[in-house]
């Protein structure tokens, strides 16, 4: 499970729609109630801290004995203490995947399968995303391979679908409330740039390391396009009004109608949720596999996929009993929540590395 080698570009594929997964259906509604007409602003803002993870993750990565996160814990606070902050930051990426995949679950239960149990919903994903670990990375990379392209084909093809609805005057006046609120909703962006962070866990299986920082800052580029056209779309059809509701993506895609057969594109919108989903679960899930099996030293860390896919399943319900719940984690203290993980810790690790004199370039970590 953690042997295979992937190329950087396969990384910052994976990465690219990791990130993307949510975001274009959750983000414009979260913004737009924080930024009103300047939300399509607030990813212009936000990419500033996806470069910053990708090079903080660059830098772990080069700091950590054999390129692990875990050793490196070990090597900065001790082996005991180490494996314990260890277990902390696992038992945080459980909460943050299972939010997200009851998130999703929801999504496909209450606006396409109306009458089956939520539970078959997120069994089935998981079971398939564990079956992807189990066979390692590399099938993870070579599934984004093919699932990617398709996505963002029919992203793009409902956004420009949505052009002659669109009203640009929805977005006047510029900055009509201040800076203020921009910056509110760019913090939102920022919770969901941060999970590239989770890239540690996969960079000792790149190939051209040399490579990881260049396109590592191009994913987030592509991810800021994205997001820009997204939110821009959305908030030039229906305006302010797009804070109301919850998917406002879903909700343009069933604007479209062409000669009276081309309709119904929200059939779309469930695919590329659910490819979407299929690979940031994944990435969450080889994530904290391969986190417990170098914290617990285990010689087969296959033995632990199916046990740790039970896990989330338990957890899914015990994090968000209804959808209310984990809408009000997502637009609220989520965001604050995700930044200290991802952003916060590893930048006091890299502060403490500083300190310490262990940056001395590739391979030359603390022993």
């Amino acid at each position: 499970m953690l042997s295979g080698k992937i190329s950087s570009l396969q990384l910052a594929i994976i990465m690219f729609q990791f990130v993307l997964s949510s975001t274009v259906l959750l983000m414009p509604s979260i913004t737009t109630r924080l930024s009103a007409k300047d939300m399509w602003l607030t990813p212009l803002l936000g990419m500033g801290v996806g470069y910053l993870v990708v090079w903080l993750a660059y830098q772990l990565f080069k700091l950590a004995p054999e390129g692990s996160i875990v050793r490196l814990l070990e090597s900065l606070f001790g082996t005991y203490p180490g494996k314990m902050i260890s277990v902390l930051f696992i038992v945080f990426q459980f909460h943050i995947v299972a939010i997200s995949i009851r998130d999703y679950a929801e999504f496909i239960e209450s606006n396409f399968f109306l009458k089956t149990p939520i539970v078959v919903i997120i069994g089935t994903m998981l079971i398939l995303c564990g079956w992807a670990v189990r066979r390692g990375f590399e099938v993870i990379a070579r599934t984004g391979q093919i699932f990617v392209p398709i996505i963002t084909l029919f992203t793009v093809l409902i956004l420009v679908l949505l052009i002659p609805e669109l009203n640009p005057h929805h977005l006047l006046p510029l900055l009509e409330r201040g800076a203020v609120p921009v910056l509110q909703g760019s913090l939102v962006v920022d919770g969901w740039f941060s999970q590239l962070l989770l890239a540690v866990y996969i960079l000792p299986l790149v190939r051209d390391k040399n490579n990881i920082k260049k396109w590592g800052f191009w994913c987030v580029t592509g991810i800021t396009f994205v997001m820009l056209a997204s939110n821009l779309a959305v908030f030039m059809l229906v305006g302010e009004s797009t804070g109301y509701y919850t998917y406002p993506v879903l909700m343009a895609a069933r604007y479209i109608a062409y000669a009276e057969f081309f309709e119904h594109l929200e059939a779309i919108v469930m695919m590329v949720w659910v490819l979407g989903e299929y690979i940031k679960i994944s990435v969450y899930y080889y994530a904290i596999t391969r986190g417990i099996s170098e914290t617990f030293r285990l010689k087969k860390p296959e033995i632990i996929v199916m046990p740790v896919g039970l896990l989330l399943l338990f957890v899914c319900f015990w994090v968000g009993p209804d959808f209310q719940t984990v809408a009000s984690f997502i637009g609220n203290t989520g965001t604050s929540y995700i930044l200290i993980g991802f952003v916060i810790f590893p930048i006091l690790l890299c502060v403490l590395a500083f300190i310490r004199g262990w940056f001395k370039g590739p391979g030359t970590s603390a022993k």
